[in-house]
Order: structure tokens, then sequence, then C-alpha cells
């Protein structure tokens, strides 16, 4: 939730190196979620139901799996190289082989007039989802365990305004908010409870967990903050307060912050280190701890770490008239970075590009 990726790749310092392009796909299909992998591919699922597995090291298309009638919004998750996704009311396990066969299974499917309402999450062997039922205003947090599908835990609650699509997992519990309180369920024990909160969110909050804090961001889109283990859960303010948030992550001590500006980086006891002024909206994408993946609608930029005023941006253009582009995620993964549009570019950059000068 923190969009903090655990990688030592560097920014190419230097007038001679850069980032290249390792390769660039067009699928022509719509894409709402964030990229995922596995140790042989890039999995992509689309809103038509399409499951895309790319060789993450050649760029090739090896396999596209259709699933009739399901659509794919949320983001699932890789776990023991098997792929876990979630429509809108099903939850499918795909199983790799090092043949490049690969078989799909349903292993979940939301009750009547519910809906699988987060992206999925987890914790040991288990995956942790929420399902609601909008018109009757009732909502889940489900687990599944990988190991043995059934049965499934689960805690019913009410929403009366607002449920997020956020759960946040730290030290054994899932966090969610809804309506004026964050529900807490504990994965070890499997109980829950709710505790009111004294900061006003809505479905638009960030929840988030960062260096032994829990994070959430109020509807006026200041940043409070728990100390973990909680005494209780009465959230302080970091100070930190904009106008517009649009993404938000960190590592360490260190919290970044997309605005329709630019972006801001603090330290959390609130003070701001750099802010860069844009006159476009800039969303976080991903954080590792040398570089800063960011947006520009269509337009990836790579800024480095250890001297801000560095940067790298590249156009990610369709080849259709009048198409317009839109990144809608990007993801570090060892020495590459994954950048996905809604309509189905995907581009793979690296950085060990060699500028040669004649």
């Amino acid at each position: 939730m923190n969009n903090s990726y655990n990688t030592d790749l560097k920014f190419p310092e230097g007038i001679d190196k850069g980032f290249r392009k390792k390769f660039s796909i067009k699928l022509k299909d719509e894409f709402f979620n964030s990229v995922l992998e596995n140790n042989r591919y890039i999995i992509l699922a689309s809103r038509t139901g399409n499951i895309y597995l790319t060789d993450r090291f050649t760029g090739k298309l090896k396999d596209k799996i259709l699933l009739e009638n399901e659509s794919f919004e949320k983001t699932g998750l890789v776990f023991d190289n098997n792929i876990y996704l979630n429509s809108l009311k099903k939850i499918f396990r795909i199983r790799t082989n090092t043949e490049g066969m690969n078989f799909q299974e349903e292993i979940y499917c939301a009750d009547k007039d519910y809906f699988v309402w987060s992206s999925l999450n987890r914790h040991k062997d288990l995956i942790i989802f929420s399902e609601y039922n909008i018109a009757g205003k009732k909502a889940f947090i489900r687990i599944i365990d990988t190991k043995n599908i059934n049965p499934v835990y689960d805690f019913e609650f009410e929403v009366k305004k607002f449920l997020s699509d956020r759960i946040c997992i730290c030290d054994g519990c899932a966090y969610l908010l809804h309506d004026n309180s964050v529900l807490i369920y504990d994965l070890e024990r499997m109980v829950a409870k709710e505790e009111l909160l004294n900061v006003k969110t809505d479905e638009n909050s960030f929840i988030f967990y960062l260096n032994y804090r829990i994070y959430i961001t109020s509807q006026s889109n200041e940043l409070f903050y728990i100390d973990m283990p909680p005494v209780n859960y009465r959230f302080k303010t970091t100070g930190i307060k904009n106008s517009y948030i649009n993404s938000i992550g960190g590592f360490a001590d260190n919290i970044f912050i997309g605005t329709l500006d630019g972006w801001k980086y603090y330290k959390s006891s609130g003070l701001q280190v750099y802010s860069h002024e844009d006159e476009y909206e800039n969303k976080i994408e991903c954080i590792s701890k040398n570089i800063l993946v960011i947006s520009q609608s269509n337009k990836i930029i790579f800024c480095n770490l250890n001297r801000f005023q560095e940067a790298e941006g590249y156009v990610i253009a369709s080849n259709e008239k009048n198409e317009s582009v839109e990144i809608v995620s990007a993801v570090i993964s060892n020495n590459d970075i994954f950048v996905l549009t809604a309509n189905g570019i995907l581009e793979v950059f690296t950085n060990d590009k060699l500028n040669i000068h004649i």
C-alpha cells in the first residue's frame, strides 16, 4: 500500500548512461489495475476478461486466457509463483509450469448481490479481500487459505456511507476504512473489532503502513498516523496537508505525495525536504531507495532520489490517431520498470543504456 519496492536499481548517473526501453507491446485492450509478475511472466488482466502472460525477459506474448463474462478492475497477487486474480464476482488461480502450460481454476465466487470490492492482499498463506452489497449496505472481509481453499473465514459488517477499496496489512492484522471507523481483523486469531476514528475519512482516503506506523489521509487531505503497536486508535496529525492528494507512498522515514501541480517529499516528522512544481498533475507510481517513478498522463518520469534535480522522461504514444494514452500502473522489478497504459501499451525500461558520443 505504500508503493515501495525493495530493489537496488539505481539512477544511471553521468552523460554516458541512461534508461533504455527494452521492449514495447500493444495489446489493444482496456486496463484499470496494476501490473503483476512472477518468475516467468508479466501478468495483465483486462476489463474485457482477458489475461495476458508476457515473457518478462523477451517481451513475447506467451499466452492469452479469456474468461468469458468476467471483468478485471482490481489487482490480484502472485504467491509461490501462482497467480490469483479477482474479477467483479470471482477469484481465479492460475498455475504455471516449466513447459509453459498454464491451468486456471475458479476458487471463489461472491454471494448474490455482492461484489469483490478490494484488490487482493496477502498475509502468510492467507488471501484477504473485501466484498460489498451496495444496495443492502452490507459488507464482508473475507479470508481464503491458499493451502486449503475451504473453509473461508469472514466477518460481516454494515456500511452506511462508504467502504474503502484499500486494505492495509501489518503486524498480523488487516485494516479497512469505512464510514467513520476502522475495521481491524486479527489474522492470527481470526477475530475482528471496529474502532471509531477521530479523523473524517472518505472513499478517497489512503491507508498504508510505513516504518512502524499506519498512515491515513482525511477528507481534507491531511496526513495522520498511529504508532504500532497502537495504545489506542486516536490518530495524530503529521502536519502534512495539501489541497489535493492523488497518490502517496514512501520508504523508511520518507513520504512522497503526488499533487495537481507536481510532487512533494517529506520526512515522517512533517518536515518538507523537497518539492517539484509542474504545470501537469504528477502521480506517484512506485518508489525505491534510489528512484522515484512518476506519471504525467502519458509520460513516465524517473527521478533520482540521490540528486533531486536529475530525471529522465519518456512519452508513451499510440499508433492510432486521436487515441488518448494514460498510464495506469508502473512497478519496479529487480533492474526493470514495467509501465502499463489504460489502452494496453506495455513498455519495459532498464538503466543500462550506453550513450555513444561521436
